[in-house]
Formats: structure tokens, C-alpha cells, sequence
């Protein structure tokens, strides 16, 4: 044996060979093994030995390294059985937040037509009637309501991981600000049902009716409005719903974000909003997608109908739930379409007459309310 690769064995064996030095040496040893003992001559007695201590370091090394990776492969088959199992377990035992929600909406009273003052309803059975267009709103844990009276606020004693409802009559407005942050303005006729806390990993209210959402930012929980079973969902972004019992289409209008709606019955029936655009949804057809001055949907929380050849029977019906005020249209000459503004601050009256001065319609107060002629 060369007495280099001899003193190279020897040095192996004693642990003190660099990484390149290790190399050499299996490999020398991989290819003597390889050669079915011709070799053999070139060993003597003392090189036996050297030999025999190749071999059980070598293949010790291999079994020790052989265990390492059982026992690391079957520490990776327990974590993942066990990881599998955790998910399934989580999955199965996680509550449907939706479906508890949607479930305790439809178990209230969905007609508020009877309502004379808004309505907040707390813990299901107890209620309070605030005059006025109220303010609601969350700060420290605590809820506070302003009926726009003053400064005087009061406090609102509920449960923290109950649902509390906002039900806005036909004349009224609410503004509220969830626990998140996130403000809503509820128009006429309009009801909205909301966790007093936000728990979980997402943030959910129904609407029934039309609100504005100026909804507070947080990419890890995205907010979702459940509304005439479309599910609109945003992390951070401003846009107007509409979705009334008695219309057959839902709509969103986006002012800000972005914001992606699903059909809750049909969920590949789906679409995506930019700025600017609105959505129109009717139940089991596609969302038909447009690009729209978002001030003709926004304009009600300001106090004011901004128009844009919208038929008449479109504000007729908008007018009725915010003044809570009858009114007819007596004549079938076709539809007719209204553009301009209308400041809903003021007197009824001067609203119609605006309408007809545009229209061509004779505007008659009755005893009942408004006719169209």
C-alpha cells in the first residue's frame, strides 16, 4: 500500500480528515469493495487491520446516518399525521361565522314598516327606540349612542360577543361605527346586523336595504356584507350597497379599493369592482358590470339625490323611503327619466315641484300624500 494513503487511513480513522481528505478515502474504499477482492494482495497484516477499521467506521457511519433519517422521517410522518389531524379537527370544530350570522338575521322581523323611530335591538329581545337620525358608535369597549341632540351620549349595555341590529325606518337615517373602526350610514327602510366584537379572522354584517361602508383597514381580516345572498367582501375600501326586500337586484357601487362580490348560492358566479364601477346582481344571473358617476349612488348620506337620467319610478321610490311619504304616479305615457339635483333638507314640496318643473308632471299634494300627473 502506498505509505501516503496508509498514513491517510490512519488519520481517517483517528477523525482528523478535512472534508476533502474523507472524500478521497471512501471513494478509494467504494472502489476496492467494487473490485470483488482482486485487490486483496495489496493488503498485509497490518494493512488488514487498517482495513477492518475502514469497515466498521465506514458502515457504523452509515447506520448512524441511516437511523437519523428513520427517526427523522418518522418525526416528519407525526408531525404530519398530527398537523393533519389538528387541521381537520380545527376545520370540523371551527364555527360557521356566516351561517350563524345569516341564521340569526332571518330570525328577526324583517318588515321595519311599522317602525316610527329607528330601532336598535340588543341581545335579541331588548330594545331600544332612538329619536331622530341616530349615531351609534363603539370607543373603548363600550357602546355609546347620539340621537343628534346635543352632545349627550348613552351608553349602551350588551354583551360582547352578541349581535346587535340597526333598523332605520322609512324617513329616518343612522349612521354607526362598528368596533373596528369601520362606519356605516343605513338610508330609509334599512336594517343592518352586527357583532358588537369581531372576533375570528373575518369581519361580517348583513344588510337588508342600503348603506354606505367606509370600511377600516386590516389585511388580515377582511370585511364582508352578506346582502340579498351576495357576499361583498373588502379589506379596506369605501362603496354603497343597495339591496331592498321589494327590488329584485342587488347593486354596489365602489368609490374607493377594491372589493369582490359572490353569489352565496352560486359562488362561481363571482366578479371584481374597480373605482368607479358598480355591480347589478339579480338572483342566479351574472353580475352585470358598468362604469358610473358614484355620486348619483352616494349622494342620500349627504342629504341630497344627485341624478343622472334615472327614471322616474327609480326616484319616486327613493323619495317614499326617505320621507316616508306616499306617492303616485297617475298617468302611463311611458317612463319618464329625471336628471339634476334634489336637496332632501328641505320641504317635500319643493322637491316635487322640482320633478315636475323637469318632467313635464303635474305635482298635487293630497290628503294621502303626492300624485304624479
Amino acid at each position: 500500500m502506498n505509505p501516503q494513503l496508509e498514513k491517510l487511513i490512519e488519520k481517517y480513522l483517528q477523525g482528523k480528515c478535512s472534508e476533502e481528505e474523507t472524500r478521497i478515502v471512501e471513494q478509494w474504499y467504494n472502489r476496492l469493495n467494487e473490485d470483488d477482492g482482486r485487490a486483496e494482495y495489496t493488503w498485509n497484516n497490518k494493512n488488514q487491520q487498517l482495513k477492518a477499521g475502514l469497515y466498521r467506521k465506514i458502515n457504523l457511519d452509515n447506520h448512524k446516518i441511516k437511523r437519523l433519517f428513520f427517526f427523522r422521517a418518522a418525526a416528519a410522518a407525526v408531525i404530519l399525521l398530527v398537523g393533519t389531524a389538528v387541521f381537520f379537527y380545527t376545520n370540523k370544530t371551527k364555527p360557521d361565522t356566516r351561517q350563524e350570522l345569516l341564521s340569526y338575521a332571518k330570525s328577526l322581523d324583517a318588515d321595519i314598516s311599522n317602525l316610527k323611530e329607528t330601532r336598535l335591538i340588543l341581545d335579541h329581545d331588548k330594545t331600544l327606540d332612538l329619536k331622530g337620525n341616530a349615531n351609534i358608535h363603539y370607543e373603548s369597549d363600550e357602546f355609546f349612542v347620539n340621537t343628534g341632540q346635543g352632545d349627550e351620549k348613552q351608553k349602551i349595555e350588551t354583551a360582547k360577543d352578541a349581535y346587535s341590529t340597526l333598523a332605520v325606518p322609512y324617513g329616518r337615517r343612522a349612521e354607526v361605527q362598528l368596533a373596528d373602526g369601520t362606519k356605516v350610514w343605513l338610508n330609509s327602510g334599512s336594517r343592518l346586523v352586527y357583532p358588537n366584537t369581531f372576533n375570528g379572522d373575518r369581519r361580517e354584517v348583513f344588510l337588508q336595504g342600503e348603506a354606505f361602508f367606509d370600511v377600516s383597514h386590516n389585511a388580515a381580516k377582511p370585511f364582508h356584507v352578506y346582502a340579498k345572498n351576495v357576499d361583498v367582501k373588502v379589506l379596506g375600501t369605501s362603496f354603497n350597497v343597495r339591496a331592498y326586500e321589494d327590488e329584485t337586484t342587488m347593486s354596489t357601487v365602489l368609490v374607493e379599493g377594491s372589493v369582490a362580490l359572490s353569489d352565496m348560492n352560486q359562488p362561481k358566479i363571482m366578479t371584481q369592482l374597480k373605482p368607479t364601477q358598480m355591480a347589478v346582481h339579480e338572483a342566479g344571473s351574472s353580475f352585470v358590470r358598468s362604469v358610473v358617476k358614484t355620486e348619483t349612488y352616494t349622494s342620500w348620506k349627504e342629504g341630497y339625490l344627485y341624478m343622472q337620467n334615472q327614471s322616474i319610478t327609480y326616484v319616486i321610490k327613493t323619495l317614499i323611503r326617505y320621507y316616508n311619504v306616499p306617492i303616485q304616479l297617475d298617468i302611463n305615457d311611458g317612463e319618464r327619466y329625471f336628471s339634476g339635483r334634489l336637496d332632501l333638507q328641505t320641504d317635500l314640496r319643493e322637491v316635487m315641484d322640482a320633478i315636475a318643473l323637469t318632467t313635464g308632471y303635474t305635482a298635487e299634494k293630497t290628503e294621502r300624500g303626492w300624485i304624479l300627473r
